[in-house]
């Protein structure tokens, strides 16, 4: 073993691998189905990877990331989670209350360019109201 190198400089390895966000629906509308579920009010969001626009995220960095949601129901309710256009996880639950929540979660490995995204189908109860929130979150656990 060799003679201990200069010091490096002071690095900013944690700022550049961040990757969070957490946002939530607030509408009494329920989403259209098949189209992916566009969450209006963020609560989190480095490096603006979520679109409250396209209700998509964008990953920049590769790595494996966390995604869980949890979704206030009036009616039956299907969450479907996409990455790049492939299903890879389904949440079905059927209502048995006035209100009642349902939630998942997945980790994926992705690519900077991956998308990830909900949607629903036909059972498409979602809501958003103040007394009762749903809620998309994601993040990055270990980049590549």
């Amino acid at each position: 073993m060799g003679a201990a190198g200069p010091k490096g400089l002071p690095g900013s390895f944690k700022r550049m691998h961040q990757s969070a966000f957490s946002v939530t629906r607030q509408t009494r509308e329920h989403p259209m189905k098949n189209t992916p579920v566009v969450f209006n009010n963020i609560i989190t969001n480095t490096n603006n990877d979520y679109s409250t626009t396209t209700g998509k995220f964008t990953s920049k960095i590769s790595g494996l990331y966390y995604f869980v949601y949890h979704s206030s129901m009036e009616r039956n309710l299907c969450v479907l989670l996409y990455q790049d256009k492939v299903r890879k996880a389904s949440f079905c639950d059927h209502k048995t209350n006035n209100i009642q929540v349902t939630s998942g979660g997945v980790l994926l490995h992705l690519k900077a360019g991956n998308q990830v995204w909900l949607e629903v189908n036909d059972y498409n109860g979602m809501v958003g109201t103040g007394e009762s929130d749903s809620i998309f979150s994601g993040f990055l656990l270990f980049p590549d």
